[in-house]
């Protein structure tokens, strides 16, 4: 039996305005993943980096170019910047919280499933309307997508990067992790947050600056629980972003693979995830992806939209 191969990538932050660069970046990442192809790509959050629908709009015209505007090859979760945003400027440093606290989060969640309508087709979203918790049948593959982004809290998460699965969508969860029909396939997790301890910021400007912030504000509550859950219902492997780089790691008797690291990795690589599923298990290997030399702005126009 042919493996089903699923290329996992992660916080692309796609502008037109704040991150130009990583445009061409994601086109290189995807014609990579074409070439290779791959059965599906998961994307597991902060598509967008100021939570602009503009920003999604370039999302969606580089998924269909690509070929990936089917639920049968795409999957996406939230993440916090395309909710919340993120600070781009000096400047931002004092407005973005009181940003966070203005965000109505239900319409940016119903924004993020409209803009990227056709991978939410064909879910199981049990006895509720709001597109997390999901679960989506691959073949002897089952994806469950979670929003782990928590909602804005002066005391618990004043800038947006928090995340937190909260009582009503843990339940929820729970239910479509234990349905009959989904016993003896393989299940995968889609999240954004992270579960490992990260490392010491390193040096810069505004940047780390700002990062210095974020990563003091980088927790994902109630993890103890997750992890039992995880453990409970036999999941093979918890695909995540958040922290930029990509890893594979085990706690507490739960495999993680992180793909944050694909357009915005310490050394500049452009890199995904390559899993292979089997009835064996899940192997996964890092690929990394040479880059071309850096295209002005002007020298990297956004990609033609394409007739659906």
């Amino acid at each position: 039996m042919e493996p089903f191969r699923i290329a996992h990538i992660s916080d692309l932050h796609l502008s037109a305005e704040h991150k130009r660069t990583n445009l061409r970046r994601a086109r290189r990442l995807l014609e990579e993943i074409r070439r290779r192809r791959v059965d599906h790509v998961v994307v597991t959050g902060d598509i967008a980096a100021d939570a602009d629908e503009r920003e999604f709009d370039i999302a969606r015209r580089l998924f269909r170019n690509a070929g990936l505007l089917d639920s049968t090859r795409l999957s996406v979760v939230i993440g916090n910047h395309d909710i919340f945003g993120g600070v781009h400027r000096a400047e931002d440093i004092l407005t973005f919280p009181r940003r966070c606290r203005e965000t109505d989060v239900d319409a940016q969640v119903e924004g993020f499933r409209s803009a990227f309508k056709e991978a939410f087709d064909r879910c199981m979203f049990g006895a509720h309307a709001k597109p997390f918790p999901y679960a989506k049948v691959l073949g002897d593959v089952v994806l469950f997508g979670v929003n782990s982004v928590a909602r804005h809290s002066g005391v618990k998460n004043p800038v947006g990067s928090n995340g937190e699965v909260g009582d009503g969508q843990f339940r929820k969860l729970r239910n479509l992790l234990a349905v009959p029909q989904l016993s003896g396939k393989t299940k995968i997790v889609l999240i954004h947050h992270h579960f490992n301890k990260l490392a010491p910021a390193g040096e810069g400007a505004l940047n780390s600056v700002w990062g210095a912030i974020e990563r003091q504000t980088m927790k994902l509550y109630g993890k103890g629980r997750l992890f039992e859950l995880f453990r409970e219902h036999g999941v093979a492997v918890v695909l995540h972003g958040h922290v930029h780089t990509n890893t594979e790691y085990e706690r507490k008797g739960v495999r993680f693979v992180n793909g944050g690291g694909s357009l915005l990795a310490p050394l500049g690589d452009i890199a995904f995830n390559l899993l292979s599923v089997t009835p064996e298990g899940v192997e996964s290997r890092i690929i990394t992806i040479p880059d071309e030399l850096p295209a002005s702005p002007a020298e990297a126009p956004l990609p033609a939209l394409q007739a659906a």
